[in-house]
């Protein structure tokens, strides 16, 4: 059963980073209200973690609240960066910015997918769904859901990609 589980979740693996190779001009909206794009997130020094999330999802909400607690402490040890992308559709994008505004993830960046384009291009059906992107964009981890302790498991692959 292990072996299916490890095929199923590399195949997996293999078509979210053939789809992330393609996102690069899928344009998103910041916080502030200016665009940015996936090809931004990469800068060749710093692994970065992109957490798909809408206002309605409880686990998407504690998940970014425990990764917010704990994130001044890990950067002390492995710097990344946190790119929360919102699916929820233009109708609720005041809401959502509004929502971000009162829960204190000032450390997080947050980019606007109203259109849906962005979490088609990652297969990204469902939430939360997190994917840790090593310093030059590749995929090495994914992660749907959340259970408490799904956030340390997370870490710990950050400070993998330190080791190498």
């Amino acid at each position: 059963m292990k072996r299916i589980e490890l095929i199923l979740a590399l195949l997996f693996a293999l078509i979210c980073q053939a789809s992330a190779q393609n996102t690069g001009s899928v344009v998103l909206e910041t916080l502030d209200g200016g665009k940015t794009t996936p090809a931004q997130w990469t800068d060749g020094k710093t692994p970065y973690v992109v957490s798909f999330w809408f206002v309605g999802c409880k686990f998407c909400i504690e998940e970014m609240d425990a990764v917010s607690e704990a994130f001044e402490d890990w950067q002390a040890k492995a710097p990344f960066r946190f790119i929360a992308v919102c699916t929820d559709d233009a109708r609720g994008l005041a809401r959502a910015k509004s929502f971000v505004r009162s829960r204190g993830w000032d450390d997080f960046s947050f980019a606007f997918d109203t259109n849906g384009e962005y979490a088609r291009a990652m297969n990204a059906m469902s939430a939360p769904l997190v994917f840790l992107f090593d310093k030059d964009g590749r995929i090495v981890y994914t992660h749907n859901g959340y259970s408490p302790g799904d956030e340390e498991i997370l870490f710990e692959k950050i400070c993998g990609l330190y080791k190498n």
